[in-house]
């Protein structure tokens, strides 16, 4: 029994570990979402449309960016190029934990670009203009 019981709390011992470098991989790569979503910008020539680039990058052991390239076009070339241009501006990214193999710093991102749909002067009146500069300045 006692020998069941020492097997049972190596087990655990052991599992402790793997639990903790999975969550280390985990909020590196929430890290690294969240330095390309605070870097995304919306082109403007491309109001109004939508689409999703997915952009392959390699990071070295520092998180310094190696090289980037367009895996998938999302039909755009503005969008495209904002995508390949969202991830230079997200450098340096956080440093890999170390249980990453040199494999894991090849990374595949779908960027998604979500374009309002553009509103016409003319659909403007006047007076609500006047009205919702009113109700900002509350």
């Amino acid at each position: 029994m006692w020998l069941r019981i020492g097997c049972l709390g190596f087990s655990i011992a052991m599992a402790i570990p793997c639990h903790a470098e999975t969550d280390a991989v985990d909020a590196w790569k929430r890290q690294i979402v969240t330095r390309l979503n605070a870097s995304k910008r919306f082109p403007l020539e491309a109001r109004g449309q939508s689409g999703v680039a997915k952009v392959t990058f390699v990071l070295d052991r520092s998180g310094k960016l190696i090289s980037r390239r367009l895996t998938q076009s999302s039909g755009l070339p503005a969008l495209d190029k904002e995508a390949l241009a969202t991830v230079g501006r997200a450098q340096p990214f956080p440093v890999p934990p170390p249980e990453i193999d040199d494999d894991g710093l090849t990374l595949i991102v779908p960027l998604v670009f979500a374009g309002r749909p553009e509103i016409p002067i003319s659909a403007i009146d006047k007076q609500d203009a006047a009205d919702d500069a009113r109700l900002w300045a509350i």
